[in-house]
């Protein structure tokens, strides 16, 4: 009974602990970071609102394309809208509220518990096996001794026994229920449009990265500012304590840029790069609420 309080109290404590190291290392670094953040090139951060726009929209059509696969049919606009709203959920900490609302649109649309619950586990299987597909593809050698780098040795003797009982966790779980296994990846195997949409998405998104990094005067080669992008998403996404990544997906980018720039410098790239997230996250929300209200209008006019 006592298990999901603790764990949203840890997610919140997550989320403080989070906000006050990046407070704390800001205010200390004050007189580089506000220098870098006043030189930060607009037209880069332009480019980077543009191409995280498109990967955003790339995400809706794959969640359109995951409820499709399990019998919720949506047209691709209310799909979009549905995905964007849901979305902003996940930086309540908590790390279910984004699946919480769109469960609750798609049984509002008639929907069952079993094809929610299907379609939403393949939509987040695609997303961890591009965005680690691209990490690896993308960013390949260069990025993980880059991030292993920075790690203590016993932190790294840690990660090593936790991936360890994962890796003991989820073959129990195959051999316990193997058909239940077999069925969500025979569920989950993607198409070649989906494929596609996955391709593109990480790209762009990591595109979006690239461009905040250029405007910070920072020059990663374009394949790793990608892959460390998706990398840390993929991380980032799996991560249940951090809402919407935060701190981890951070974190990597931190790390992973520091071959190329110092830690202040790093730190306004993370920090932006997520402001310019966010703020593609609101527009959309803004423009998709305004647009349903306007055709809501219309319809009641058209029938007065």
């Amino acid at each position: 009974m006592t298990a999901r309080p603790t764990a949203r109290a840890l997610r919140w404590v997550w989320a403080l602990v989070v906000v006050a190291v990046v407070t704390v290392v800001v205010v200390r670094e004050w007189g580089r970071v506000g220098e870098r953040v006043g030189d930060l090139s607009w037209q880069l951060l332009v480019v980077a609102f543009l191409a995280t726009s498109g990967a955003k929209l790339c995400l809706g059509e794959n969640a359109r394309l995951a409820a499709a696969g399990h019998g919720i049919e949506l047209p691709r606009l209310v799909a979009m809208r549905l995905y964007n709203v849901s979305q902003l959920g996940k930086y309540v900490p908590g790390s279910v509220w984004q699946f919480v609302g769109r469960a609750v649109a798609y049984r509002d649309r008639g929907a069952g518990y079993g094809a929610i619950r299907d379609a939403l586990l393949t939509e987040s299987l695609w997303l961890i096996g591009g965005a680690g597909l691209t990490g690896v593809v993308l960013g390949g050698t260069a990025v993980l001794p880059v991030v292993v780098g920075g790690l203590s040795r016993t932190t790294m003797t840690w990660l090593a026994v936790g991936a360890g009982v994962v890796l003991v966790v989820v073959v129990a779980v195959v051999l316990s229920r193997r058909s239940a296994v077999v069925r969500y990846v025979r569920a989950a195997a993607p198409t070649p449009r989906v494929l596609g949409i996955q391709a593109l998405t990480w790209l762009l998104l990591g595109t979006g990265c690239w461009a905040v990094c250029r405007a910070a005067d920072v020059s990663p080669p374009w394949p790793y500012a990608v892959g460390l992008f998706a990398a840390g998403y993929a991380v980032g996404f799996v991560v249940l304590l951090a809402p919407a990544g935060l701190g981890v997906r951070d974190g990597i980018l931190v790390a992973g840029l520091l071959p190329f720039t110092d830690s202040a410098t790093a730190i306004v790239i993370a920090v932006v790069a997520r402001l310019v997230y966010l703020g593609v996250e609101v527009v959309l929300v803004v423009v998709g609420e305004g647009a349903a209200a306007l055709r809501r209008r219309r319809g009641v006019s058209a029938h007065s």
